[in-house]
């Protein structure tokens, strides 16, 4: 059986579902490769790095940017998935909601420093919380590297060691991992999604 790539001109029109280009795949993978780049830089002198993805969101973003660390520094990446949540619907923040799979504290290296890797680092306040907990647990080095930053101030002091992207805006975006009412999360870039 064989499959036929989906070029951009066969995908259907987005904007007739409110959704506008801000940046596209290619702008995307672009950033993943800069910020992989970067990780890499700064964890040269380890042997392990433990990856901790935030599930749901974080999926697709740890995914590809886990393939591209692996291209560069093969075998140093251990991945430990953590869930999380902020958001009891869209724009509704409720408090945050963290969950350790039962086997996360025999996984993770505690040795190792540890990048979490998330969509979106909004309000700030979930992500705080989870780096407090796995600070907790131990682990010497905690860092966060976010595939889109949203610029404004936050209650809590926190900034991502490494950042794909700064939006400057309160406007809803979906795709690479961001949702709208649990859709969208897996378009190949970043859309916001109109109002109106």
């Amino acid at each position: 059986m064989t499959s036929e790539a989906l070029s951009s001109a066969d995908m259907p029109n987005l904007s007739e579902q409110g959704l506008r280009v801000l940046f596209d795949r290619e702008t995307v993978f672009s950033a993943i490769d800069r910020v992989a780049a970067e990780i890499t830089q700064c964890y040269q002198a380890f042997e392990t790095v433990n990856l901790v993805p935030v599930i749901t969101g974080g999926m697709q973003f740890a995914a590809a940017l886990l393939t591209d660390l692996e291209r560069r520094a093969p075998g140093k990446w251990i991945v430990v998935p953590v869930f999380a949540a902020a958001y009891i619907q869209d724009s509704v923040i409720s408090e945050p909601v963290i969950e350790f799979p039962g086997t996360f504290d025999a996984r993770i290296r505690a040795e190792a420093p540890v990048l979490v890797l998330d969509d979106l680092l909004d309000s700030g306040t979930t992500m705080q919380e989870l780096m407090t907990l796995i600070s907790k647990k131990g682990i010497g080095s905690t860092k966060l590297a976010v595939l889109l930053e949203r610029a404004r101030p936050r209650q809590v002091d926190l900034k991502p060691d490494f950042c794909g992207f700064e939006l400057d805006s309160d406007a809803w975006v979906v795709g690479f991992g961001m949702d709208n009412e649990q859709r969208f999360r897996g378009l190949d870039g970043i859309y916001l999604l109109d109002s109106t």
